[in-house]
């Protein structure tokens, strides 16, 4: 009679030797399938970084054109806002790194004003009071370069200022 209720109720060692085997084809199933799930993560992950990191640099790349400091490259680049009111500089004195991009954005804030670097070939526009107007270029060799107005005799009256490469 033992042996007919294993029989009739699906027990005895044939049926627990199935079943321990396909517990194990389980397990083994949720663990290859993690597996490949936590790849698959990591790898989204590092190209989504990447994504990131990419978009960051074009990011900044853009800001040169927009706003404050960027990286063009290998190289960083400086935004320096200066201001050009009645026969002053505001910041009369600018210091950059030597290879490194700058903007300057020049606001003439009240009557006509522009700013000229001579040994550098810079030069804005004459700009109205309110106006504005950036100038970008890469100052190599290390030294002092003065800026001034070149509007009637400003840069007599003292509108004037030392861009100082480093």
């Amino acid at each position: 009679m033992d042996e007919n209720n294993k029989q009739s109720t699906g027990g005895g060692e044939g049926s627990g030797n199935k079943m321990m085997m396909v517990g194990g084809i389980v397990v083994l199933a949720v663990v290859l399938i993690g597996g490949f799930v936590l790849t698959s993560n990591m790898n989204s992950q590092n190209t989504a970084d990447r994504n990131i990191s990419d978009g960051a640099d074009s990011a900044m790349i853009e800001d040169v054109e927009g706003e404050a400091m960027e990286d063009a490259g290998d190289s960083m680049s400086q935004v320096i806002e200066v201001e050009g009111g009645a026969f002053y500089f505001k910041p009369n004195e600018v210091r950059v790194k030597a290879g490194e991009s700058v903007t300057i954005k020049f606001s003439s804030v009240d009557m006509q004003h522009d700013f000229v670097i001579d040994d550098l070939d810079i030069r804005t526009e004459v700009l109205p009071g309110g106006q504005s107007e950036e100038i970008t270029f890469v100052p190599e060799a290390p030294g002092e370069y003065e800026f001034y107005c070149s509007v009637a005799s400003h840069r007599a009256q003292g509108m004037a200022g030392t861009l100082i490469v480093e």
